[in-house]
């Protein structure tokens, strides 16, 4: 009975092996799906559920832990599986069709060792997974409703960095009551009405009971996305769990119990540089030189100052010409760039101060980057540009400066000096006013040794936007003034933190005309990131986003008191802001080396985005859309994720 099972089994497998070597034949020789592909994707998974059922619900297939013999553990079992599912369907998460078994392999694999445990330890152990999975799930929630992805418990470098940035938007929903009732009820009738099982180690038994594993295992593989060609590795599901490049993706196709496991295990693997991350940089510097072309814009600012300023939050919902009028005069008496976009990646303002000061993609798949990467450095950053043409370079922010380890990265940068709360001698309460912290700081941002350039990081616009924020609370009248019809609370609070940010502005500009610097100095103006802090239904609703990606699109202002107010409706991104200045100010930077344009001399400006979607101008694609179409789009944004990936793990541009 058992051979002729086996056997049964075997020509099961068998025929979908040659199913799926079909479907991949076809998938080399179209190039795309297509609807004979997904025929032979459901007669496959189709087929493995009814080959699953047949050994385990039907003839047991030697599996004495499934059956009532075996209750805790199937408590256990059932306990994970139920929150997997309600976790994907609440965040409206697709479920694929290799998500079952990956789910049931997990799960099989957890049930054996708490089988084969000590009875004590056993107990324990199953307590533990439960209390850890749950809490787990809880937190990836919380996290994925306020930044639409996954943590991985590399940014445990940066927890105290996240839950300071985090104020104000942490909220129970009912998925949180629902875990702890579940988990909690599981724990009570695995306590009362269950004895613990246990199963004494020997070769046959071991032999059998791996076979429902091995057997998931290859059903995976027989149900998993292979790549559609060999250049996009990002369609493939095996590329997708080695390198967790989208751990929403993960999820959804493993299961969020597959993710804590994989993550945990890679969190705990550092990642080394090798030759060939050095060899592949050297082969894209030569093979993929950027042409750049001299323009109107060539020059037109050299030897002039610059007062980078780095906006908390800015987006033009709260601009104003009442309001905010000087940061009205920046765009509308400058260079007003549009269709500008500031994407959002982990570790927001600090990923997008590496993108502003290197124009290369941040850490995606590695940990973050001002931690895993803290010791680098950047010959090629715009901060050495500058050093390397006299001028005295330096960073500021209210907040302390151990904060995101600004201290050593900013060195990394090539700045000269980095000036934090202790520095400027700010309060707790006086760091988050931006004018104070300009007053403070002003004869340091506006040193008297020429040329300069000054990066200034605001904060007053940081959540939370409500009447808890000490900033919002002094301009709260004049918005309410300002606003007749009725706006949700927290937009008109977070309108009033920006009132601050430019009463600053209007400080720096008095005292640009009174030092008679104004003419000699341009000011850079761009936010960090959306207000991704704000009830996102409350934002894009005012902001009238309708298509999710548009949340990402940005502001950029360059201002000289001599330039001719222009309006740029070109595309560029804040990996762009680096190239345009290098040029501006003919800093004598190769262009080859960054992930950015400038836009005036080098056409076909991409947004690339921290789930490997990209998008330029017409067409918004995913990496890994096996449907995807515009693949010269898919090799250019794959050459710049793994060109700045290897620049990183290889500190490549590292100052001698």
């Amino acid at each position: 009975m058992y051979r002729t099972r086996l056997i049964k089994t075997l020509t099961i497998l068998i025929a979908l092996s040659v199913l799926l070597v079909v479907k991949l034949v076809l998938f080399e020789a179209h190039k795309t799906d297509s609807i004979f592909v997904s025929i032979i994707n459901w007669m496959i998974f189709l087929s493995s559920v009814g080959l699953l059922i047949y050994l385990v619900y039907i003839n047991k297939f030697s599996i004495k832990f499934y059956n009532s013999m075996h209750k805790d553990k199937l408590i256990i079992f059932i306990t994970i599986f139920v929150i997997e599912s309600v976790f994907l369907i609440k965040n409206q998460l697709p479920f694929s069709r290799v998500y079952l078994f990956s789910i049931l392999l997990i799960l099989s694999f957890t049930a054996l060792i708490s089988l084969l445990l000590p009875v004590k330890l056993s107990k324990f152990f199953d307590f533990f997974i439960l209390i850890i999975y749950g809490i787990y799930t809880i937190g990836q929630d919380t996290y994925y409703r306020i930044f639409n992805d996954f943590f991985s418990f590399k940014e445990a470098t940066t927890l105290r960095e996240g839950i300071e940035s985090g104020e104000g938007m942490y909220k129970a929903n009912w998925l949180y009551v629902f875990i702890i009732i579940l988990i909690a009820a599981a724990i009570y009738l695995y306590s009362k009405y269950t004895k613990v099982s246990h199963l004494e180690i020997n070769r046959k038994l071991v032999l059998r009971l791996l076979m429902i594993p091995s057997l998931l295992f290859v059903l995976i593989q027989l149900n998993v996305d292979y790549s559609v060609q060999k250049d996009r590795p990002y369609t493939s599901d095996h590329y997708l769990y080695q390198t967790v490049f989208n751990r929403t993706r993960f999820a959804s196709r493993f299961g969020v119990s597959q993710l804590l496991l994989r993550d945990f295990i890679d969190s705990l693997i550092p990642t080394f540089p090798s030759k060939r991350d050095v060899s592949y940089i050297e082969d894209y510097l030569d093979t993929n030189m950027k042409s750049h072309e001299v323009n109107a814009y060539s020059g037109i600012f050299k030897d002039k100052n610059l007062i980078f300023i780095l906006a908390e939050s800015f987006d033009e919902i709260a601009l104003s010409e009442t309001l905010t009028p000087n940061i009205y005069k920046l765009k509308t008496g400058g260079i007003d760039f549009q269709n500008h976009f500031t994407p959002v990646f982990q570790r927001t303002t600090s990923d997008t101060e590496f993108i502003f000061n290197t124009s290369l993609v941040p850490s995606i798949e590695d940990g973050p980057t001002t931690s895993t990467f803290t010791n680098n450095s950047y010959r090629t950053s715009l901060a050495s540009l500058f050093a390397a043409n006299q001028y005295t370079t330096r960073a500021f922010h209210g907040n302390y400066k151990e904060f995101y380890r600004r201290h050593i990265t900013y060195m990394g940068y090539g700045y000269h000096a980095f000036y934090g709360q202790d520095e400027i001698g700010l309060s707790d309460v006086e760091k988050k006013f931006d004018t104070i912290f300009y007053e403070q700081s002003s004869h340091l941002i506006l040193p008297d040794d020429n040329p300069f350039y000054s990066f200034v990081i605001s904060f007053a616009g940081h959540s939370p936007y409500s009447a808890n924020h000490d900033v919002a609370q002094v301009h709260i009248d004049l918005v309410e003034q300002h606003y007749e019809s009725e706006l949700h609370d927290s937009i008109k609070y977070y309108i009033a933190t920006q009132i601050e940010l430019d009463l600053m502005l209007g400080l720096l500009l008095n005292d640009l005309q009174a030092k008679d610097i104004l003419e000699d100095t341009v000011i850079v103006f761009s936010s960090d990131h959306y207000p991704y802090t704000l009830d996102q239904d409350v934002y894009t609703d005012y902001a009238n986003i309708e298509i999710d990606f548009m949340r990402h699109r940005g502001n950029l202002y360059i201002w000289s008191s001599d330039i001719t107010p222009t309006t740029i409706h070109q595309l560029s991104t804040s990996f762009d802001i680096l190239p345009i200045l290098n040029n501006m100010f003919d800093l004598g930077g190769d262009y080859t080396k960054y992930v950015g344009n400038d836009i005036f001399g080098t056409p076909g400006s991409i947004v690339l985005f921290k789930d490997y979607a990209v998008f330029d101008g017409t067409t918004y694609l995913h990496l890994a859309d096996r449907h995807a179409t515009n693949l010269s789009l898919i090799e250019q944004a794959t050459r710049y994720y793994h060109f700045s990936k290897k620049v990183l793990r290889s500190n490549y541009f590292k100052i001698a």
